[in-house]
């Protein structure tokens, strides 16, 4: 199936959230083996929901192992956030996780959001609209450090002078760049920026945060068509609806949540009702789907996802 000229692929998002590093591996070569398109990791400092204790992986040092532990599969972070490190920093690391894993780097970057972390780490968690800007600065920045043989950059937030990056990424002019959010300011810097759009919602939400990203497009004069567009839910997947409910319920609750209420952010139910409710996330264009998945990586759900959720959309 392609969608706005674009074929549907499908990604994991391992939380790298209360699991071992053993496990962690385990999950990761299950996706590579069963022919996802993608394997992405989180990004935080703490557990994201629910109690904060229990481990919580740095999202850079995994991705970079992530990166030599596979061979095929592409690797991100869905979504790195711009709070937790500058900007020159991101770019050389990820400019290395390019060339580690053979140009197969996916690379994102979000406005952050987990407040609890910052705090309970004593770093700087300023309003929304400072967030937005330091974005916009860290953009500009990476993609010149990427592109430029040296950059200079004098921001409000940010600033670098006579700056090489090397070795650049591999890939040319830049890794892919998915920007992750639904937010007005993070829209208009999609639209500039982005080569995907991320967000989670309903198909519905999708379709009117879209609809917004397509007026950011006309604003700056790009073509929204350039963007693909992404969705990021979690996924319950059984032999029966019962058997799925149960499953998100426990999944939910392993994270200090309640089902209810965030059903739009679900695929769930057996593998006819979850390919539904994907065809109706590529009506309103999706072409990409990342699921997120915590811990135990339940490899089964995965199997049953690439074998009979997948064929059903060809």
């Amino acid at each position: 199936m392609e969608v706005r000229g674009r074929p549907l692929h499908f990604g994991v998002q391992l939380q790298a959230q209360r699991t071992s590093w053993q496990d962690y591996v385990a999950g990761l070569r299950s996706v590579e083996d069963l022919g996802f398109d993608s394997a992405w990791t989180s990004d935080h400092l703490l557990p994201f929901s629910g109690p904060d204790d229990g481990p919580c992986f740095d999202a850079l040092t995994t991705l970079a192992a992530m990166a030599t532990l596979t061979i095929r599969v592409r690797v991100g972070v869905l979504v790195n956030g711009v709070l937790y490190r500058d900007p020159a920093t991101l770019a050389k690391s990820a400019a290395l996780v390019d060339q580690i894993s053979g140009g197969r780097l996916e690379f994102s970057l979000g406005a952050a959001w987990a407040e609890r972390e910052f705090r309970t780490y004593g770093l700087p968690f300023p309003s929304l609209a400072e967030r937005y800007g330091r974005l916009a600065e860290a953009l500009e920045i990476v993609k010149s450090l990427w592109r430029e043989h040296r950059t200079t950059f004098a921001g409000k937030y940010y600033s670098v002078e006579n700056a090489p990056c090397e070795p650049k990424p591999l890939q040319q002019p830049h890794p892919p760049i998915t920007i992750g959010g639904s937010g007005l300011g993070t829209l208009r810097l999609a639209a500039k920026h982005a080569t995907i759009w991320n967000m989670q919602g309903s198909p519905s939400k999708c379709a009117e945060r879209a609809a917004l990203l397509k007026r950011c497009c006309e604003e700056v004069g790009r073509d929204f068509g350039e963007i693909e567009l992404s969705v990021h839910p979690l996924m319950a997947l059984a032999r029966t609806h019962e058997s799925a409910e149960d499953l998100a319920s426990r999944t939910a609750a392993s994270h200090g949540q309640e089902i209810e209420g965030q059903r739009g952010h679900w695929l769930l139910g057996t593998p006819g009702e979850v390919a539904d409710q994907l065809r109706r996330y590529t009506e309103v264009g999706i072409s990409h789907c990342v699921i997120g998945v915590g811990h135990p990586f339940d490899s089964t759900q995965l199997r049953m996802f690439r074998e009979e959720v997948v064929p059903e959309l060809s």
